[in-house]
C-alpha cells in the first residue's frame, strides 16, 4: 500500500506541473463585471473578436456578445429613463451609469450607460432603445467565440476533481495505517489542498465565462440633439449699420474736440511756461551779439 502511495504522490507531483497553469487569459474588469478573453486559436476560420458577425448563427457555441449605440435625444434624461425601462423589461440591468454635468442651463447632460441584457433579447432591446432616441449616430455589434476555452477548462476541472477523489482516499488510508508517518500525511494533505485551490480557480473562470456568454454587454452614449444652425447667424440690418457709422463719427468728432480743448487749456499754457523764458533769453542774446554789427571807417576822399 505504501508503494501505491508513493506512485500516487509521484503522479500528483507530475499532475501539479501539468495543472498548475490554469489561466486562460481571462481577466476581470472591476468596473462592471466585464471581462476580456483572449481569442482562442482556431483552424476552422472562426470570426475573430471585434469583427461584425451574424449573431443569429451561433447555435451550440459559447459566444460573448457586445454591442454599442451612440444616440441623439432632445431630452437626454427622458431617454435615460426609457432605456432603463426597456432593459429591465427583458430581465437585464444597468451595470454602470454616468451623467456628466452641463455648462449651461439650457443644455442636456451627456449620459453613458453599460447595460447587461440576456443574449436572446439583445436585438429586441437595441430596437427599443433606438426608438427612444431622435437619431442613431453609430451602432456596432461584435462576438467572441470562447467555446474552446470552455472545453479546455471543463476538461481540466474533470481531471482535477478525479485527482481530488484519489487524494482524499489516499489521505484516509495513510491516516489509518499503524505507525503512519506524519510527513507522508502532511505531503498528501498539501497536495490535496493545492488541487482544491486549482479546482476553485477553474470553477471561478468557468462561472465568469458563463456570465459573459449568458448576458450581452451593451454600451450606450446619449447626447443632446444638435439644434439647427442657420446659414447666416444674424440677418443684415442696414439701419443698424448706419446708426453704428453715425455713432462712430460722433465719437471721432468728440475725440478731436477733446484733444483741441486739452491742448488749448493744458498743453499750450505748459509750453508757454516752460519755453517762454528760454525764448526771451534767446532773443536778448541775439540782439546783443548778433544785431550789433562793427562799424568800418569810410575812406577819405582824395
Amino acid at each position: 500500500m505504501l508503494v501505491v502511495g508513493v506512485v500516487l504522490l509521484g503522479a500528483c507531483a507530475a499532475g501539479d506541473g501539468s495543472t498548475a497553469d490554469v489561466e486562460t487569459g481571462l481577466s476581470s474588469d472591476s468596473g462592471g463585471g466585464e471581462g476580456t478573453v483572449e481569442e482562442p486559436s482556431s483552424e476552422d476560420g472562426d470570426d475573430s473578436a471585434g469583427q461584425r458577425v451574424d449573431l443569429e448563427f451561433t447555435d451550440g457555441r459559447q459566444i460573448i456578445r457586445r454591442a454599442s449605440l451612440e444616440l441623439h435625444a432632445t431630452d437626454t434624461r427622458v431617454a435615460f429613463e426609457e432605456i432603463v425601462a426597456a432593459v429591465e423589461a427583458v430581465g437585464g440591468f444597468v451595470a454602470d451609469a454616468n451623467v456628466f454635468p452641463t455648462s449651461g442651463e439650457d443644455e442636456q447632460p451627456r449620459i453613458s450607460l453599460v447595460l447587461r441584457v440576456p443574449v436572446d433579447e439583445l436585438n429586441t432591446t437595441m430596437s427599443a432603445i433606438k426608438d427612444s432616441a431622435d437619431e442613431v449616430v453609430a451602432e456596432s455589434q461584435s462576438a467572441e467565440d470562447v467555446t474552446e476555452q470552455f472545453i479546455d477548462l471543463e476538461a481540466r476541472l474533470t481531471n482535477l476533481e478525479a485527482l481530488e477523489v484519489e487524494l482524499r482516499a489516499l489521505l484516509e488510508e495513510v491516516r489509518q495505517q499503524e505507525g503512519s508517518d506524519p510527513d507522508k500525511v502532511l505531503r498528501v494533505f498539501n497536495e490535496l489542498t493545492s488541487v482544491r485551490t486549482q479546482i476553485e480557480q477553474i470553477q471561478g473562470q468557468l462561472d465568469h465565462l458563463e456570465n459573459l456568454t449568458a448576458l450581452a454587454t451593451l454600451e450606450v452614449q446619449v447626447t443632446q440633439t444638435p439644434s439647427a444652425v442657420p446659414i447666416v447667424d444674424d440677418p443684415w440690418t442696414p439701419g443698424e449699420v448706419a446708426r453704428d457709422a453715425l455713432r462712430n463719427l460722433i465719437t471721432g468728432l468728440q475725440g478731436a474736440a477733446d484733444w483741441v480743448i486739452n491742448f488749448a487749456l493744458f498743453a499750450l499754457p505748459m509750453l508757454l511756461v516752460v519755453l517762454g523764458p528760454l525764448v526771451l533769453v534767446g532773443l536778448v542774446v541775439y540782439r546783443k551779439f548778433f544785431r550789433r554789427r562793427p562799424t568800418t571807417p569810410t575812406p577819405a576822399e582824395s
